[in-house]
């Protein structure tokens, strides 16, 4: 008699609601689904991830001519806008800048810009904002750079003197490398780094690191597009080399600065990167307080990554 009751009470009352909430998520998804731009279908849970092929920049391409220039695609967990002409990003970008203002949270540059420090992958808020500030401000002016126009006008010089000199093949990569590894150094950390192309232990060792960090940035982790599988990066490998990197870098940037606080460092006409940014954390009127891992992210990816 119970289990005719159950039966009864099930039919009558769980499987419509069981039915009625099946139809309204299917509606909520037709719904979500159709305010989306157009994009290609998915396949379930790796998404449009198979589409993207070894070379991402091509496939975006191609299928952008399929689905216009503003285009959605679902890679993995990830719901992604792909945007493939330059008034669909100035509109972006001027009307809709606040809305699209924030960065994908990445595995590897949280770990190495010490939880998003550095304007290129912070969050937008007060932290960038004043960072972005600091830079503009005292970093970035007209001035400032045309302060070190004497080092690009010596290294350039120099360079084409070697080019001219050669008389075997010579690598250019390696030239403009070593001319741009230069400058940089120059402008952030006061330091030389293979001026004429010459590659002694120090130089050598840091291109080994940033090229092992551009590697990191820039290759595929599962993380970015799965985040609950992260921990399948303590078996694969990329939790190591993350931390050996980050270790590297922060041995390298930790040294600079100690260099730059020693009373006993001789004093230089044009003030480099690092100078001013050390300058900036003893000011007690800035709205920010600039801790040395604030400095060290600035100076991996806003100033010394570009070098790659």
């Amino acid at each position: 008699m119970s289990c005719d009751i159950f039966m009864m009470f099930s039919i009558s009352f769980i499987i419509p609601l069981f039915l009625f909430l099946l139809m309204t998520y299917k509606i909520l998804d037709m719904v979500t689904t159709s305010r989306l731009p157009p994009g290609p279908k998915k396949l379930p849970i790796i998404g449009n991830l198979h589409q993207l092929g070894k070379l991402p920049h091509r496939s975006l391409k191609n299928l952008s001519k399929i689905y216009g220039d503003l285009m959605f695609l679902q890679l993995g967990s990830v719901p992604t806008l792909v945007v493939s002409s330059a008034d669909m990003a100035r509109e972006i970008f001027k009307t809709h800048d606040r809305i699209f203002s924030g960065r994908p949270p990445l595995y590897a540059a949280k770990k190495l810009t010490y939880n998003f420090r550095s304007i290129a992958f912070a969050p937008y808020g007060d932290l960038w904002r004043e960072t972005r500030k600091v830079l503009v401000l005292e970093l970035m002016t007209v001035k400032k750079v045309q302060s070190f126009e004497g080092i690009r006008d010596q290294v350039v010089t120099l360079m084409m003197d070697r080019i001219a000199q050669a008389t075997n093949h010579i690598d250019l990569s390696a030239f403009a490398l070593s001319l741009s590894n230069h400058v940089v150094c120059s402008v952030a950390f006061g330091r030389k780094g293979g001026v004429d192309g010459e590659k002694d232990g120090n130089t050598t060792k840091f291109h080994e690191i940033l090229h092992e960090t551009q590697n990191l940035l820039g290759e595929f982790n599962v993380a970015d597009y799965f985040p609950k599988l992260a921990w399948v990066n303590k078996f694969n490998g990329i939790d190591k080399r993350l931390d050996k990197n980050f270790q590297d870098l922060d041995t390298l940037f930790e040294k600079v600065i100690e260099e730059h606080l020693d009373p006993k460092r001789p004093k230089s006409h044009h003030k480099d990167m690092v100078d001013v940014l050390l300058e900036i954390q003893k000011d007690p009127n800035q709205a920010i307080t600039l801790k040395n891992e604030h400095i060290k992210a600035v100076l991996l990816v806003d100033c010394g990554y570009i070098n790659l």
